[in-house]
């Protein structure tokens, strides 16, 4: 839903005494938005009765929370939008949110989604695919998954198993000669014509029974057709189906049994402390724990327990599509039946909100609820820590203030190709990728110059920083020797910043034999670098940063690289010119998106015709064997 097609009705504060004031607000449902005197938003609500929620704010002081006293004071125009009813106001509150971030709303961060298990049986020979996003087509979606290798172990374990295809290209685009998977006796080979659309779809109803929880019924079934192979002497047959049913019986074990029945449910435990929400949510499918994850964020107000579960419930389904027929809650929430009628529209089916007092669902409950307040207990110890590494940090280095935020740099380049830079931002010693940047860099070069990028790379993230009015780090840590730290130290002169920012460097050092030793700090002040204890909290960190800086900076030149490599391939597919291959890439954005576009959308483009998509598919699919191989 887009918010900007709704249209805001202005009402401005000119004495929040004065009640006749309020009479401008309708009764109606709808929501409502408290901005200040700068424009910025403070709070977004809905309603059942816009003028009653709103008033409610400022007639008393008594039993109002303090974060709510404050807000008030600052709120100087309120803005309303009037809808059908409390369901389509609960929507349209969730997209305002995400749209303009209140400074007195819950956020939850957007961190990376948990992957899905994506089967495409829209295809005539479905195939298993990891997707991190569930579509509203016609494939089954499974999941979430919380660990990606566990994910990738599964898909391998399934298509072992139930002969599922792990050939990415059409059923009908035929081989000259069968695939390395048909020969590994991992496919029947159905892309060769070996075997039927409904000898295919047995395996494919297995998989789906297998991740659906039927394991019963599945592996019932299979004993069954393992006595029939053995009777009718197919004992090959029958051998494969018992290393099959061993596989399924092994993997289940490490999948704990909740329930005897089938049921998906989403156990959401909940804890505060010390200003600090956590959420710990139990992900249950087909009666077994898949797996949980866990939520936790700073409170800046005092919201009571029913709003903070209810905007964590709100704000988490609203970005899933994969929502379970039960949700238990340990507390009731905000609203509870405006929540499940609109969690029941989302999914198409009913879903029902419970909390649980007693039973196997409690115990679960209290489970993750223990979880929740272990996920806090973790999170303070964590940053003390970090905040006596920090000071250690600030007095060892001889900075001129704590470094509570700290950006790293970094350059990355093969033998003079594709150089690149990246810099990485921790705040409080904890990555903030909000603020993580990637660099082509632009200064000609006829051979790598790491001073020169080093200087670009750090003159534009400060210069913009600068303009931008935001804030600024408090040190700069140059992955380098003491060259790659002047080269920072002239741009921190040259924009004035050496007075506010300190700089330092990190690199190995050379032992007698000229060999590279333990890593060492240069700093502006010491001519010698200086040597931080191998197994102290501070030297871990730094080195922390450092590697998290050289990881982003060589996975960003990995992808020039490939990319380069890949839109240089086009150059050789017979028919293609110049004109054309730049419209290709024009339209989807590289040869990545022209390799994974579908057929119809390659003849969209202007001049292209079925030939031409035909040889772009034998030259990339030709490509991606070779760029394989190089692996």
């Amino acid at each position: 839903m887009n918010t900007l097609n709704f249209k805001e009705t202005k009402f401005v504060i000119f004495s929040t005494s004065n009640r006749d004031s309020f009479k401008l607000l309708p009764l109606k449902p709808g929501i409502y938005i408290f901005r200040n005197s700068e424009g910025k938003v403070l709070y977004i609500g809905k309603a059942s009765k816009l003028r009653s929620r709103v008033r409610s704010y400022f007639s008393s002081n008594h039993g109002r929370s303090p974060w709510i006293s404050k807000m008030v004071k600052d709120i100087t125009e309120i803005s309303y939008i009037v809808t059908f009813d409390e369901v389509e106001a609960l929507v349209l509150e969730n997209n305002f949110i995400k749209e303009y971030k209140p400074l007195y709303n819950i956020q939850l961060r957007d961190g990376k989604s948990f992957p899905y298990l994506k089967f495409t049986t829209s295809e005539d020979f479905p195939r298993l695919m990891i997707v991190r996003r569930v579509l509203d087509d016609k494939n089954l979606y499974f999941g979430p998954f919380p660990s990606t290798s566990s994910l990738k172990r599964t898909v391998k374990f399934l298509q072992k198993t139930f002969y599922i295809r792990s050939c990415t290209g059409g059923i009908e685009d035929k081989t000259s000669e069968r695939c390395i998977y048909f020969q590994m006796k991992s496919c029947f080979g159905p892309c060769d014509g070996l075997q039927t659309k409904v000898e295919y779809d047995t395996c494919v109803k297995n998989t789906i029974d297998f991740l659906k929880g039927k394991d019963r019924e599945l592996i019932k079934r299979l004993r069954e057709e393992m006595e029939v192979c053995s009777e009718e002497m197919r004992f090959e047959k029958a051998a494969s189906i018992r290393d099959n049913l061993k596989s399924i019986e092994y993997v289940l074990q490490n999948h704990k049994v909740l329930y005897s029945k089938n049921c998906d449910q989403d156990i959401i435990g909940f804890h505060e402390k010390s200003n600090r929400a956590s959420f710990r949510i139990f992900y249950v499918r087909g009666g077994r724990l898949l797996g949980d994850q866990n939520f936790s964020f700073k409170v800046q107000n005092q919201i009571s327990k029913k709003e903070l579960i209810s905007g964590f419930v709100k704000q988490y389904y609203n970005k899933q599509n994969l929502i379970p027929q039960e949700i238990l809650l340990s507390d009731v929430p905000e609203d509870i039946n405006i929540l499940s009628k609109w969690l029941s529209l989302r999914k198409g089916k009913r879903v029902e909100i419970q909390i649980p007092k007693k039973g196997t669902k409690y115990k679960l409950l209290k489970m993750a609820c223990l979880n929740a307040l272990e996920e806090i207990e973790a999170k303070e110890n964590e940053e003390c820590l970090l905040r006596n590494t920090l000071a250690k940090i600030k007095s060892k280095l001889k900075l001129k203030k704590y470094p509570e935020r700290i950006e790293a740099f970094d350059v990355s380049n093969l033998q003079g190709n594709s150089i690149v830079g990246a810099s990485v931002a921790f705040k409080n010693g904890l990555p903030f990728h909000d603020d993580y940047r990637r660099y082509r860099i632009r200064y000609p070069m006829n051979k790598p110059d790491d001073f020169l990028s080093i200087k670009e790379i750090v003159y534009r993230r400060l210069k913009r920083l600068k303009n931008e009015g935001k804030l600024l780090p408090d040190l700069l840590l140059i992955d380098g020797g003491k060259g790659q730290l002047n080269a920072a130290l002239e741009v921190l002169e040259k924009l004035n910043l050496a007075s506010s920012i300190s700089a330092c460097s990190i690199s190995k050092a050379r032992g007698s034999d000229n060999r590279t030793d333990s890593d060492v700090i240069f700093i502006p002040e010491e001519k010698t670098p200086i040597k931080l204890d191998n197994d102290s909290d501070e030297k871990h960190l730094i080195q922390r940063i450092r590697d998290e800086v050289h990881r982003f900076a060589i996975t960003y030149h990995r992808k020039e690289r490939k990319r380069k490599n890949f839109e240089n391939s086009l150059n050789d597919v017979k028919g293609l010119g110049p004109k054309k291959r730049r419209a290709l890439i024009k339209k989807f954005s590289g040869v990545m998106g022209v390799s994974s576009a579908t057929d119809e959308e390659l003849l969209q483009v202007e001049g292209i015709n079925s030939q031409l998509v035909n040889a772009i598919r034998d030259h990339l699919g030709e490509s991606k064997s070779l760029s394989g191989l190089a692996k």
